[in-house]
């Protein structure tokens, strides 16, 4: 692959896994021109021309794409060891025990980072000890290649008019986190293609420990508590007042099933009488009725809304958009406190 092909597939990562405004904030970094529109417009006239000039590096996009690719945008499995195993768990992912793991499996070591695009089997491009302000926390990261389709355009084939969409390559990464009190992430990268398995890739990622820590004695963490938390929304919980909720799904021992949804402009589910009463009716007097799903947006700052889906799954939150470092551990941690508050 020529030097050329292999800045394209880069722009193609950069773009599918990064945001314009992460790739803006790091050129007005570097000094560089950044304003752009669109995706097409900043590879075409503010990131090849700088990348071109030496006023920016490659490695400095790999970089970018490297820490968009751990948040956000993901399936995420929640798992938690036994209080019994903090030990063990503590000294498996200390920095040695890990360094010499990794030697052994032939994986990256400390601080390195393999960039394959496009993967031709699931390759382990990252191990370290540290994430952020977790400083003894492990994460291992794996990099596959799925393909999706484009938006399908009208084209002429043999005088007809037909709708092509273009299969493409895309560099989907996995992220298991593990963190010193026992809980444990796994960040699946959304699947487009049959055959879509996220349990079957959540025990994929976390297979990926073997000789370091056994994962058998691990449990999925049921988040069923702050499922009917955010249903009933409590307003008397702290964390709960930076949460609004937008759609719920209730089951009783019956099989009936209610969906109630909101439009955020709305207000969501808690501004209507009518929405809240239906839901009321529906659980009180049925012991057995509880929240399978709900949706909701957690308020980052005075602007920014960050949307989470807690599924139907018992241990699943799913973040359809990409995120930051803080953004991403803000709300898991907002959401995770409302799971254990009482």
């Amino acid at each position: 692959m020529d030097v050329a092909d292999e800045t394209q597939e880069l722009f193609e990562v950069l773009e599918s896994q990064t945001t314009l405004a992460a790739v803006r904030a790091f050129l007005q970094e570097k000094r560089v021109s950044y304003s752009a529109s669109s995706w097409a417009n900043m590879l075409k006239t503010r990131v090849g021309p700088a990348l071109a000039d030496g006023l920016i590096s490659r490695e400095e996009l790999i970089g970018l794409v490297r820490e968009a690719e751990e948040h956000g945008n993901k399936h995420v499995r929640l798992y938690q060891f036994p209080k019994e195993r903090l030990d063990e768990v503590r000294n498996s992912i200390k920095s040695s025990a890990v360094e010499a793991w990794a030697r052994a499996k032939g994986f990256p070591g400390a601080g390195e980072y393999v960039f394959d695009a496009y993967p031709k089997s699931p390759l382990v491009i990252e191990v370290r000890v540290g994430d952020g302000n977790d400083a003894d926390a492990l994460i291992v990261k794996t990099a596959r290649t799925e393909y999706r389709r484009q938006r399908g355009l009208l084209t002429q084939i043999d005088g007809q008019e037909v709708y092509v969409a273009p299969r493409v390559p895309y560099r989907a990464v996995d992220v298991l986190k593990v963190h010193s009190n026992g809980l444990v992430e796994a960040r699946l990268a959304p699947r487009t293609e049959p055959p879509i398995s996220y349990t079957g890739t959540a025990n994929a990622l976390l297979n990926r420990l073997d000789g370091l820590l056994q994962s058998a004695p691990m449990g999925e963490l049921s988040l069923a508590p702050a499922k009917n938390a955010f249903s009933k929304m409590q307003k008397e919980q702290k964390v709960a007042e930076n949460f609004e909720l937008y759609e719920t799904q209730h089951k009783n021992d019956r099989g009936d099933r209610i969906q109630s949804s909101s439009q955020a402009e709305l207000g969501g589910i808690l501004s209507s009488e009518v929405m809240t009463e239906v839901i009321k009716q529906f659980t009180v007097g049925d012991p057995d009725a509880y929240c399978e799903k709900v949706r909701v947006s957690y308020q980052y700052g005075k602007v920014k809304k960050i949307n989470a889906i807690i599924s139907e799954d018992v241990n699943e939150i799913i973040f359809t958009a990409g995120l930051t470092r803080d953004e991403y551990d803000r709300v898991l941690s907002a959401i995770l406190e409302v799971n254990h508050e009482k």
